[in-house]
């Protein structure tokens, strides 16, 4: 994360009173942020526009996540409005430390004053901010503006990046659907599609001991279940070795795969496996769920873990069953990753190792009737499931957690959008929250 910081004061304070209190705050932001462009503090505006301009250069040359307008005193608005002015498309924090107490006494140069000023000309200007402060001589929490710098951060960092997928819409699901104009627009991602005939066509031609090298480094570290995988092991290493090349060619950050009427269908192999593969650097979702994606992307980033997603399968009064059919990364599992033979409805190989138990965060972004963004989020504890297995495959039973949402089953099923659900280990719906407010979008 790279913030700017600017310190606002009027010239009738004590310079050196108000120096000092712009120097303990930067002390304090960096011990969060190891890239902070000072810009010093700034009463005057004539000077003040000089700093302002460096910043704009930096920023054109760096992006800045968020700016922190460390409020120490009151001050005129003439210096605010040239940051307003200048970066209004940049979230800010209206960072406001109380006076220093000395001998008992507190040394007032009415932080609060300023800050509450400032506060509606950021509303008047459209920007989005957040206002943190703290009592005289107290330092102002972390936990208080973090989660708000992380989403601003991950907002800014969508911007340009790639996710592809192998073909498009399967089984026409109507959840899935996004409009690749307005995704670039709204978040700055790019989406883009490749062929089934591409990937055979590139797996004929591999190198037969780069194929044998990758199935002897998985045999050794997989526990094969039941029958020989047969040929399907040979599809797999091939269809992950190319798939993973077209992937660090194209920068992609998340990925998708049309299963079952696409690979499963027409190429013979499921990509439950190859997704576990993928799943140890990015995040993979299949159905070609875009929409599970760009949630996916946003909860990694927040968290700065590697993301899954589950399948609803079935309710209780007070928790979900979450399932994932043949498919989780490594990372969620707590034992090494166990593989099956699938058989019936779609044939190949698959994940069925148990998932680890703890906290979680789950979240899905979706639309509502009116058309607009919508996210639907919330936290809460995964037990050890009840012995289970989907009808259409048979046991061992899929990658799959016991969940109880904090707010209720009832209250987090009628507002999902689709019957996936991105997630990721921890508590983060804070930080899912600010990301919501900076994007516009409406919390189910």
């Amino acid at each position: 994360m790279r913030i700017a910081a600017i310190g606002l004061c009027d010239p009738g304070y004590s310079e050196e009173l108000a120096q000092m209190q712009h120097e303990k705050a930067i002390l304090e932001l960096q011990k969060t942020f190891s890239e902070i462009f000072d810009l010093g503090l700034q009463a005057d505006e004539f000077k003040s526009s000089e700093a302002v301009k460096k910043l704009a250069i930096s920023h054109a040359e760096n992006p800045i996540d968020a700016i922190f307008l460390v409020q120490v005193a009151w001050s005129r608005p003439a210096v605010l409005l040239q940051v307003v002015r200048q970066f209004k498309q940049i979230p800010m924090v209206i960072y406001s430390p109380g006076s220093p107490i000395e001998n008992g006494i507190i040394r007032s140069i009415a932080p609060a004053a300023g800050a509450t000023a400032t506060l509606h000309i950021l509303r008047r200007h459209g920007i989005k901010y957040k206002y943190v402060y703290s009592e005289p001589a107290k330092p102002i929490a972390e936990e208080d503006f973090l989660p708000f710098v992380k989403a601003a951060s991950v907002l800014q960092k969508l911007k340009g990046t790639k996710i592809g997928m192998i073909s498009f819409n399967d089984m026409r699901l109507q959840n899935m659907g996004f409009d690749v104009q307005e995704v670039h627009e709204r978040f700055g991602i790019e989406i883009e599609a490749i062929d089934m005939l591409e990937i055979e066509q590139k797996m004929t031609l591999l190198e037969v001991s780069k194929v044998d090298e990758l199935k002897t480094e998985l045999t050794k570290k997989w526990n094969f279940q039941g029958k020989e995988p047969g040929t399907a092991f040979d599809k797999v290493t091939r269809f992950y070795l190319v798939v993973q090349k077209i992937i660090e060619d194209n920068n992609y950050k998340a990925f998708s795969i049309r299963c079952p009427t696409g690979v499963g269908n027409l190429m013979g192999i499921t990509p439950c496996l190859i997704g576990c593969l993928l799943g140890r650097k990015l995040h993979f979702v299949c159905e070609n769920d875009v929409p599970g994606m760009i949630t996916q992307m946003i909860l990694g980033g927040l968290s700065n873990q590697i993301t899954t997603y589950w399948e609803y399968y079935e309710l209780y009064p007070e928790k979900i069953l979450f399932g994932c059919c043949g498919f989780s990364p490594e990372c969620f599992l707590n034992e090494p990753l166990k593989v099956r033979t699938l058989e019936g409805f779609i044939t190949g190989m698959g994940c069925c190792s148990t998932v680890n138990t703890g906290h979680y965060t789950i979240a899905r972004i979706g639309k509502d009737l009116d058309g607009k963004y919508c996210i639907n989020l919330t936290d809460g504890e995964a037990s050890k499931p009840p012995v289970w297995y989907e009808d259409c495959l048979g046991l061992p039973q899929h990658p799959s957690v016991f969940f109880e949402p904090n707010g209720g089953v009832r209250n987090f099923v009628e507002k999902a959008t689709a019957q996936h659900v991105a997630v990721t280990p921890g508590k983060w719906t804070k930080e899912l929250q600010e990301f919501a407010y900076l994007a516009d979008i409406k919390i189910s």
